[in-house]
């Protein structure tokens, strides 16, 4: 018992210090972020791989790591195969999917945002 509520609080402490340890970077972005998240779900369909939080899907997104220039420079010519070229692409779309992107939350999950570990946890600490 005390062992799934142990580790399921390890779990939540690693995700919480993976996000602590990532720098953000440098700059503020210049695009949009409300025109950039229709961007990034209807027009370019970024979701597919990425998540509609950016954060579940692969390569997870959030926190983003890269300044406006690398990103755009990344999805213009992808160095990885997976990735899909986006060179034909207007740059203020780009800075405007970027600013959508840098707006999203990279925080980790509380235990109360997660039900099932919730429910979990509450069903052991309420046993006599």
């Amino acid at each position: 018992m005390r062992t799934a509520r142990a580790a399921a609080l390890i779990a939540v402490a690693s995700i919480g210090a993976f996000h602590a340890q990532t720098p953000a970077p440098p700059g503020t972005p210049t695009g949009d972020s409300v025109r950039g998240k229709r961007l990034y779900e209807q027009t370019f369909r970024c979701y597919g791989c990425h998540g509609y939080d950016a954060q579940s899907g692969s390569p997870r997104l959030v926190p983003m790591t890269r300044t406006q220039a690398a990103f755009i420079t990344f999805v213009r010519k992808p160095s990885s195969p997976a990735m899909p070229s986006f060179a034909d692409a207007p740059m203020q779309d780009l800075a405007d999917v970027y600013a959508y992107i840098r707006s999203l939350p990279a925080t980790a999950p509380s235990v109360d945002s997660l039900p099932i570990l919730r429910d979990i946890l509450q069903r052991r600490t309420s046993r006599p």
